[in-house]
């Protein structure tokens, strides 16, 4: 926030000690079960909600991931590849060239970013099924985000915009203000919203394509966000908190020092709380 407001101190309901393995993203499947990305071991952790894990080697700095009803799908960075574990634990692989990281759900279907290519990927579990170029140059397409009208928000980091790519695959651009530098991105209801890292800006662009800032210390550096008809939550990595908006545009902090350090991902599980992926080393549930 932008006044001399003091963050809350926010309190854990539960913490998950992975020590150096870097988790990363976290996402959740319909049965409860929580995704761990771990960017330092290459791995992708399943935990059932009463607490057993399954690690799957998936390979180097895997990045974003989604579940969905037929399949979990990890877009693996590092190894140019994506990651897909069924529901019968059957893994698979597809190969991506192009630095995937981004990844969204697209009906049956993945939409995956292409940062060094500067691309969009939909693939199917037997592989790439068509892709198209982003029409901005050295745009670094990072985080997806499916929309209900079937479209699909795309966060541009290096070139300030934010793409919207609709059903039938045609793309179109929302320039933001010089500096700009978006990553994190969420839709939900009437929004969408994404995090400038750069600007210290959390935005929330509405179904008219108007575009609300909230802005927050430049160096609070906000990284991932996630949304649901309510509003949205998001991470300050810089200033190691997290935020809440409501769509009244109420604005909240939590201060997240002696839980972790480093938050990135983050996700809302089915009780109402937060669980933050913290890349020095732990998952933890907050409750708000």
């Amino acid at each position: 926030m932008t006044d001399d407001t003091e963050p809350i101190a926010a309190h854990s309901v539960a913490v998950l000690d992975y020590g150096a393995a870097g988790p990363y993203a976290v996402a959740f499947g319909a049965g409860g079960e929580m995704w761990i990305t771990l960017v330092n071991t290459g791995e992708l952790v399943r935990r059932t909600p009463d607490g057993r894990e399954r690690r799957f080697a998936i390979g180097e700095r895997p990045g974003q991931l989604i579940v969905t009803a037929e399949a979990t799908w990890c877009a693996v960075t590092g190894a140019d590849r994506i990651a897909i574990i069924t529901s019968d634990d059957r893994l698979s692989f597809i190969d991506m060239p192009g630095g995937p990281y981004g990844i969204a759900a697209v009906g049956p279907y993945a939409l995956v970013t292409l940062m060094q290519d500067n691309k969009l990927a939909e693939v199917s579990r037997d592989g790439l099924r068509s892709e198209v170029a982003v029409p901005l140059d050295g745009a670094y397409p990072a985080m997806a985000t499916s929309h209900r009208d079937g479209s699909v928000w795309v966060s541009l980091n290096q070139r300030g915009a934010l793409a919207r790519r609709d059903a039938a695959g045609d793309i179109e651009l929302l320039m933001l203000p010089d500096g700009a530098a978006p990553v994190g991105i969420a839709a939900a209801g009437e929004h969408i919203w994404s995090a400038d890292i750069a600007r210290g800006i959390v935005l929330r662009v509405g179904s008219d394509l108007q575009v609300r800032d909230f802005d927050f210390a430049p160096d609070s550096r906000p990284h991932a966000v996630i949304a649901d008809d309510t509003g949205c939550w998001f991470t300050e990595w810089g200033a190691n908190r997290l935020g809440r908006i409501t769509v009244e545009g109420d604005v909240s902090e939590y201060d997240l020092s002696g839980i972790g350090e480093e938050p990135h991902g983050l996700a809302l599980d089915s009780d109402g709380v937060v669980w933050v992926a913290f890349e020095s080393g732990v998952v933890a549930g907050i409750r708000l």
